[in-house]
């Protein structure tokens, strides 16, 4: 637990005022942009798809005007986290080698763009599709907030550990890593769901860290 508090503390600095700030700022602005987007877009086209009428029927109609404004906005915001995956996975690896640089971590592997790029879609696709299927939960009060925290940082937490490690050690060794320590890889990712635009860049400093620390700790052990 301390190990990952320690990760988390570091990978909020970084993104604040550190090494990853410019990467973070990017991250939001475009993760942010399409969101809001995709939200107005909603707005715009589908909302007014809704017939209009007078008497009953104009009630009616204005009532399903709003549902289905909430039901647009609510989802913008539940697939918000795999949008700024998408845009952070990108950047992942770029900003875990600078973090490496910072906290003397030994040489990772190359990782080619396309590589970055499949990495962004491997994290996105599972929030994604787990994030779709959840949206019946965001509606209720409560339960919504403990879902979409739990469930984003879980995804996160496991993809993030995943492709960290990976860069120092086979995918399976990498895979037999996250499991050993599941509980401070998903207090990780439950970080980075609380800021869900730059939750790749604090994932890739706080994981960085935080694998490091493990790998340091196993081999003394």
């Amino acid at each position: 637990m301390t190990r990952a508090m320690a990760a988390i503390v570091g990978g909020l600095k970084d993104v604040i005022f550190g090494r990853l700030t410019l990467f973070a700022l990017a991250n939001l602005i475009v993760a942010l942009t399409i969101t809001i987007f995709a939200a107005r877009a909603g707005l715009t086209y589908l909302v007014p798809l809704i017939p209009d009428g007078e008497g009953w029927f104009g009630y009616a109609s204005m009532a399903g005007s709003m549902v289905a404004s909430i039901v647009v906005i609510v989802l913008a915001v539940a697939l918000s986290p795999a949008v700024s995956m998408v845009v952070g996975g990108m950047l992942f690896d770029f900003a875990a080698e600078r973090v490496e640089k910072k906290i003397g971590a030994p040489k990772a592997r190359a990782v080619p763009l396309q590589e970055g790029l499949a990495n962004g879609a491997r994290i996105a696709l599972p929030a994604l599709a787990l994030n779709l299927i959840a949206i019946p939960l965001y509606f209720i009060p409560v339960v919504n907030a403990v879902v979409f925290y739990t469930l984003n940082g879980f995804l996160m937490g496991r993809e993030y550990a995943t492709i960290t490690a990976a860069r120092h050690m086979s995918y399976r060794d990498a895979v037999a890593l996250r499991k050993r320590h599941g509980m401070s890889v998903f207090m990780v990712g439950l970080a980075c769901s609380l800021v869900p635009f730059v939750a790749p860049l604090v994932g890739a400093s706080a994981m960085t860290r935080l694998v490091q620390s493990l790998r340091t700790s196993q081999s003394q052990s």
